[in-house]
């Protein structure tokens, strides 16, 4: 096996057998790039361990697409929008790419990487865009999990009724 061969080789073993490692530098890189001490919950958080993984076995030679392939949970939110699938998405990407280039992976390997992305971008946005309208087209790629609408809580406490005379009505 060529020098090339090995660290292709080891670029998709590090992204099968360690997607733990990956989620976690994009989980420190949304924390820092957030405001608040604690970013708000990912609407990728469930599927970035199984899609990396899928990654993984694509860069090994698996032809079919990973977005399809990986078994996990999106979360879409019609309140965040499509812009914040499009800032997880690029984290996860950037994570994703630089630790192709840090294990010695090239070109070839940066391609599999961008082209899984992109499925993954263009899926969820198309299905994002079908839950606020039924009329809209599906995705392309379909993807091979659940896809759930995520409800947002309010950050705020909830007022109580004043305790002097009001009763809360149950119904």
């Amino acid at each position: 096996m060529t020098e090339r061969g090995k660290r292709a080789a080891g670029v998709a073993r590090v992204f099968t057998q360690q997607p733990d490692r990956l989620a976690a530098a994009w989980r420190r890189v949304r924390c820092t790039g957030s405001a608040q001490h604690m970013p708000p919950q990912g609407l990728l958080d469930a599927l970035v361990e199984p899609f990396i993984r899928e990654v993984g076995v694509s860069l090994a030679g698996n032809e079919s697409s990973a977005w399809s392939r990986t078994r996990a949970v999106l979360r879409l939110s019609p309140e965040r929008g499509a812009r914040s699938l499009y800032e997880e998405f690029a984290v996860l990407r950037r994570c994703m790419v630089d630790a192709v280039e840090v294990l010695g992976g090239g070109d070839a390997e940066r391609a599999v990487v961008n082209r899984a992305v992109d499925e993954a971008v263009d899926s969820s946005v198309a299905l994002l865009q079908r839950l606020i309208d039924t009329s809209a087209d599906g995705p392309r790629v379909p993807f091979g999990g659940l896809v759930v609408e995520w409800f947002e809580r309010p950050s705020e406490a909830r007022v109580q009724p004043a305790s002097s005379g009001e009763r809360a009505a149950l119904h």
